[in-house]
């Protein structure tokens, strides 16, 4: 439903040129929200990793649904909001391990008696325990003991662990190449790199 009048938005306060539309299939209240607005709310929102968007009027708080957001949002950040939704979906799956070295994702069933998962998108080995690259020559249990690598651990994965940061969210590691200290990880946790 598209209503294009002279009502004022109650975000931006302007009344010409403005749609409303009802922001989702179960809101009550009048649109008193422009279109302009409620998609600035939405892109916000999911470009702070926030797949549970509710409507931006206080009183209402109705959450919105994947269609109400795909009828207000541009195709690209539907595809965020899409891609945010699968990922943070596929990590509830307790099995499931990003790759520590490509960011590719995968379930891994072996837990604790086969922690090696090998990547199939890379090939890499990364420990299913310690969400990191697989720690050649020892066991998890000494890594736990010991609570760091041996001096045993090839150049590799020395430059890795000292260079490297991890996400505060999945604990994937990757290096900043270029650019802002504000950092987007693969799970679209984002954090300062710093």
């Amino acid at each position: 439903m598209l209503i294009t009048d002279l009502y004022e938005c109650v975000v931006c306060c302007e009344t010409e040129n403005r749609d409303y539309r009802k922001i989702t299939s179960k809101c009550t209240h009048k649109a008193v929200v422009c279109l302009n607005c409620v998609n600035k709310h939405v892109t916000t929102s999911i470009k702070g990793n926030k797949v549970e968007i509710t409507c931006p009027i206080t009183q209402c708080g109705k959450l919105m649904e994947r269609e109400d957001i795909k009828n207000i949002v541009t195709n690209e950040i539907l595809e965020r909001y899409d891609k945010l939704s699968f990922n943070l979906a596929i990590q509830q799956i307790p099995e499931f391990r990003w790759c520590a070295n490509c960011g590719s994702g995968q379930v891994h069933t072996g837990k604790g008696i086969h922690p090696v998962v090998i990547c199939v998108y890379c090939g890499k080995k990364s420990c299913y325990n310690h969400r990191t690259i697989w720690h050649e020559n020892q066991t998890c249990e000494e890594i736990d003991e010991k609570g760091q690598y041996e001096d045993k651990t090839d150049i590799a994965t020395k430059y890795y662990l000292n260079n490297l940061k991890s996400c505060p969210n999945c604990k994937i590691h990757f290096e900043k190449v270029s650019g802002c200290d504000q950092v987007t990880c693969i799970c679209l946790y984002k954090f300062c790199y710093l």
